[in-house]
């Protein structure tokens, strides 16, 4: 039956990969990805999102390998990528987020992964050492957190009601001194910062409860509850959002940090930008 991710994972690439295409594009854009660049895309999802933005920045010459530890989500990847005519360039393979493999690497790239990391500082470590002289890792995390955000709320809910199966929190501390402190603490020094906002948009209420159960973290919630107890959290949140059939738009923030070895040198969009401190790291 694989894992809750692998059965989450067709409609995870059909409700929510459009929505949040956005964040990732800005992600690729801040990172500014030559062509002819080595890049590894971790945690990589479906794919129908940052890897094919990536496989068009590094063109022809450029190669990319995508990874996610989901079996189904790498299956569907490769399909994505195939469709979009990127076998060429793109590679995409079964790995844990920590994993560098085949590296150093150009640029390497999370969106929405961090917060899923238990061990991040070990992680981001093996990241800053899989990195080239001059590169740089990017990632995109949500928060800084709101109190009227729906993901949030129902993750509220839930650790009300049902404490025991309550979820991990998506948010990871988004703060520029937070961020920053994350990265030092890995052997990386932060070059950017920026808060990015985009619409999410559901017909209604129940539709996003829907879209949130079936196809997103909150799989393994469902799973575990059944029908009738998630119900009871659903029946507080459209208590909050004004009834089951009131249509949902929000804009939650979202962060995007960009990294590099202390010292190193890297270009960001015109620029070149020394990251600060004294280089470490030996590769």
């Amino acid at each position: 039956m694989g894992t809750p991710w692998d059965r989450a994972a067709d409609g995870y690439l059909e409700t929510w990969i459009p929505r949040f295409l956005p964040y990732h594009l800005d992600l690729v854009r801040e990172l500014s990805i030559p062509e002819g660049a080595r890049v590894l895309v971790t945690s990589s999802g479906p794919g129908g999102n940052e890897v094919l933005a990536v496989a068009r920045a590094v063109g022809r010459e450029g190669r990319v390998l995508a990874t996610d530890a989901s079996a189904r989500m790498v299956e569907i990847c490769r399909e994505q990528v195939e469709k979009a005519g990127f076998s060429d360039r793109v590679t995409c393979a079964q790995a844990d987020a920590a994993a560098v493999p085949d590296g150093p690497y150009d640029v390497i790239v999370c969106a929405f992964g961090l917060w899923q990391i238990v061990e991040r500082e070990l992680t981001l470590r093996s990241w800053a050492r899989g990195l080239k002289k001059g590169g740089k890792v990017g990632v995109v995390a949500w928060g800084p957190a709101e109190v009227d955000d729906p993901f949030e709320q129902m993750r509220e809910l839930l650790l009300e009601l049902e404490p025991d199966v309550a979820t991990h929190s998506h948010r990871v501390l988004a703060s520029r001194e937070s961020m920053a402190k994350m990265f030092s603490e890995s052997e990386l020094s932060m070059v950017r910062h920026t808060v990015i906002r985009h619409s999410l948009t559901f017909a209604t209420a129940e539709a996003f409860v829907t879209a949130l159960r079936e196809s997103c973290t909150w799989r393994r919630v469902w799973e575990t509850l059944g029908d009738e107890r998630l119900a009871r959290v659903a029946a507080r949140f459209y208590d909050r959002s004004g009834g089951p059939l009131a249509p949902l738009t929000f804009q939650p923030p979202a962060t995007i940090a960009i990294a590099a070895r202390p010292g190193d040198e890297v270009v960001l969009g015109e620029r070149t930008v020394r990251a600060p401190g004294v280089a470490r790291l030996v590769t």
